[in-house]
């Protein structure tokens, strides 16, 4: 029995020590992997050599000629340009760190962008400084100047250059190479002017119960929301033909690219000097338009230009006007000559600006100074000759 009892308690003393290594071992295991060792020491690294300014070498070019359409800048247009651009070519067998800067004296703000030229590596800088709000209000080109910088940390000299540029204004509009930048003529449609507004405002006489509703309040029937489209659009071009607006041709826009840009007229310039081209009068139309809450078009087609706007939201039926009939012809002969020049040209040659999609890839109305009420003027100014 003696014999029986100490090997039970030796075997019950190996199993227990066995648990019990195997349970620290296991607790070894766990501490190890929940607290990795210490990542080793970063290595020291040494100040890269100071590149002589004679290894960067800096080149300006004005890739259009200069000249800058305030509707377009800062934009995506497809057929347009930066102010400037700026090639940095660093020979060095280091790195050179480039703050560049620009601005345009009391016609933008100042621009800064930092960047690193490797060694060996040529860089290209697209200059673009944000226009400020008088370059908005600017009515004839001007000439500037673009002060353009650039420098390295310390005290070694940099690039140091100032290039005239040409400030158009305004209301000039490049087309672009076959209309490219067509879209943009969305700028001019300027629901809020005070114009715009006015004329608004007089349309309310030529509908029943003075009511301007937009797409609302005529029930869920396609049809009735098509007859009040109808009706806000003739009202529109009653208050347009109140006004006397006549026909005149385009003003002469200055620079190099007088062949694809055009003087636009603003709303206000139309609606207050009663004088407008095929363009001016329909993006006054769709200005008017677009303030009622419905979706105005512009149809351009070889030489000419006219509006419309869709019988519904979102619907793709349209109601075209061809406002050049004012003063003297009647709204359903607007209708009719819209008609005439849907038929004449061919649908390939057709290009129909969408205002509400416009307004969705981010093609905003040009901003306009605060306006004050003021009587007409007496008299239009000095019109010069111009196709369309």
């Amino acid at each position: 029995m003696t014999r029986i009892l100490a090997i039970l308690f030796s075997a019950t003393t190996v199993v227990l020590a066995t648990a019990l290594g195997a349970t620290w071992w296991f607790a070894y295991q766990l501490m190890q992997s929940t607290n990795p060792p210490p990542p080793e020491p970063l290595p020291v690294l040494l100040p890269s050599p100071q590149v002589s300014p004679l290894q960067v070498r800096y080149q300006v070019a004005l890739p259009g000629r200069g000249e800058i359409f305030p509707a377009l800048a800062s934009s995506n247009a497809r057929d347009y340009w930066p102010v400037a651009v700026l090639t940095i070519s660093n020979a060095s067998d280091g790195p050179v760190l480039q703050t560049i800067s620009a601005e345009i004296p009391e016609w933008s703000r100042r621009s800064t962008t930092s960047l690193i030229v490797g060694p060996r590596e040529t860089r290209v800088v697209h200059i673009n400084p944000e226009l400020l709000p008088q370059a908005y209000q600017n009515t004839e080109i001007r000439r500037a100047l673009l002060e353009l910088r650039a420098s390295a940390p310390g005290k070694q000299p940099g690039f140091d250059q100032a290039r005239p540029v040409f400030l158009h204004a305004v209301s000039d509009l490049y087309w672009g190479n076959k209309f490219a930048n067509a879209q943009f003529i969305a700028r001019w449609v300027t629901p809020h002017d005070l114009a715009v507004i006015r004329l608004v405002s007089s349309a309310r006489n030529y509908v029943p119960a003075g009511r301007l509703a937009g797409y609302g309040l005529a029930g869920n029937t396609p049809e009735r929301v098509s007859a009040q489209v109808r009706d806000e659009a003739r009202a529109v071009f009653e208050a347009m033909r109140h006004l006397g607006i006549s026909y005149v041709d385009s003003l002469f826009t200055f620079g190099n690219f007088s062949g694809e840009a055009q003087r636009v007229r603003l709303p206000r310039e139309t609606l207050n000097q009663s004088s407008a081209n095929c363009v001016d009068v329909s993006v006054a139309f769709a200005s008017a338009m677009e303030n009622l809450g419905m979706d105005p078009v512009i149809v351009i087609v070889p030489g000419h230009a006219f509006a419309g706007v869709r019988l519904a939201r979102d619907a793709r039926e349209t109601l075209y006007l061809d406002l050049t009939v004012l003063p003297e012809g009647s709204f359903q002969r607007a209708i009719s000559r819209a008609g005439y020049w849907l038929k004449k040209t061919p649908a390939n040659q057709q290009l129909v600006i969408d205002i509400s999609a416009a307004r969705a890839l981010g093609i905003y109305p040009i901003p306009l100074p605060l306006q004050a009420k003021s009587a007409r003027p007496a008299a239009p100014q000095h019109e010069a000759s111009k196709t369309t």
